[in-house]
């Protein structure tokens, strides 16, 4: 099993990245348009559409607001990664002073196809998330 953690330092309250990760039924600009759905309170179900379907589900392990956000991450945009045992996605948003803050994202718990695909994506993904909450606009 495999964990990665990414950090980008992002121009903005942790309040307002708190509410990009977990606005819900909107597209996300930063995610390929995905949108989630969750009450994103402790035990609460969640699922994440995209490219035509689900493409990963979960339950609400902590949520902190806004410091905090782990749940289960259990990938299904393919058949593949589908079969393959799920494991956590974790945000940890901390004010960093100046303006900025700290966004950690660990995604732990996965092998095969699954782990591969998230090492690849998570830089890219949160990157995005940056540049659409500094300054609106995504270049992926």
């Amino acid at each position: 099993m495999t964990e990665t953690v990414y950090r980008v330092r992002i121009r903005c309250t942790a309040e307002t990245v708190w509410s990009a990760l977990t606005e819900t039924d909107s597209p996300r600009p930063w995610m390929r348009g995905w949108t989630v759905h969750s009450s994103w309170e402790r035990n609460a179900a969640y699922t994440m559409h995209g490219e035509g379907g689900e493409v990963a589900a979960g339950h609400v392990i902590a949520a902190d607001p806004p410091r905090r956000l782990k749940l289960t991450f259990d990938p299904a945009w393919d058949a593949g990664v589908a079969k393959e045992p799920p494991g956590t996605l974790e945000y940890r948003i901390r004010p960093s002073g100046g303006g900025e803050c700290e966004l950690t994202v660990t995604i732990a718990g996965l092998g095969g196809r699954s782990a591969s695909s998230v090492s690849s994506d998570t830089p890219a993904t949160y990157e995005a998330l940056k540049q659409w909450l500094e300054d609106h606009s995504v270049s992926r």
